[in-house]
């Protein structure tokens, strides 16, 4: 029963990562055990690991559902990301590849093509790929080890600055300022437009905060 719990733990940790889950969603142990074909008492188990680990709460009448964090912890949290990011950005200058450079590429003008669409969906999904392709570019398999475990935190969050208006456009060409700064071997250069870009979005949040809240009280 531990191994299908452990596999539902990595299937909803893939959904946290993707921001396929957004903040308050609620997951529904019926439906969990539905889609993945097992019993409510492995699904019960994983949903009970997530909330230990700070992904997930539980709240009165909803169950588990995603957690939605302070304006501080949102904050504390793009701080470290926007450290992290740099970094790759940085080392990734100093050490691309041709095929790490198309894969930048590739993430680029997917963003870019969604932005146009005003696809939110698709620039979420777009955006992960973009800064993963500088991820794996850093050479630093440790460094991608911490920005994949503050994907599970910081990507139930990115896309809610999509909503507001020409944020999509701005956001990809942040994306194209970054791409090319690595291009062209400037790594101080992407460290800090990363760290802007990051710490921008960070801002952002907490406006849109209560809102949410309002919606999932």
């Amino acid at each position: 029963m531990a191994r299908v719990a452990d596999q539902l733990i990595e299937e909803l940790k893939k959904d946290l990562y993707s921001g396929a889950l957004q903040p308050g969603d609620q997951l529904e142990e019926s439906a969990l055990a539905q889609r993945f074909g097992v019993s409510r008492t492995p699904v019960r188990e994983a949903l009970r690991s997530l909330v230990d680990k700070g992904l997930l709460e539980t709240r009165a009448r909803k169950g588990a559902v995603v957690r939605l964090l302070t304006a501080k912890e949102l904050m504390d949290l793009f701080e470290v990301a926007a450290e992290l990011e740099g970094m790759a950005a940085r080392l990734a200058a100093d050490r691309l590849t041709e095929p790490d450079a198309e894969a930048i590429k590739h993430g680029l003008e997917a963003c870019e093509d969604a932005a146009a669409e005003q696809d939110e969906d698709a620039y979420a999904a777009a955006n992960i790929i973009f800064h993963g392709a500088i991820h794996k570019a850093s050479g630093n398999a440790r460094l991608v080890e911490q920005l994949e475990q503050l994907a599970g935190h910081v990507n139930t969050y990115r896309s809610l600055p999509y909503k507001m208006r020409g944020r999509l456009a701005k956001s990809a060409e942040e994306h194209r300022q970054i791409m090319e700064a690595i291009f062209a071997n400037e790594g101080d250069v992407a460290d800090k437009l990363m760290r802007e870009h990051m710490m921008l979005q960070g801002r952002l949040l907490p406006f849109l905060l209560q809102h949410l809240e309002e919606q999932i009280a």
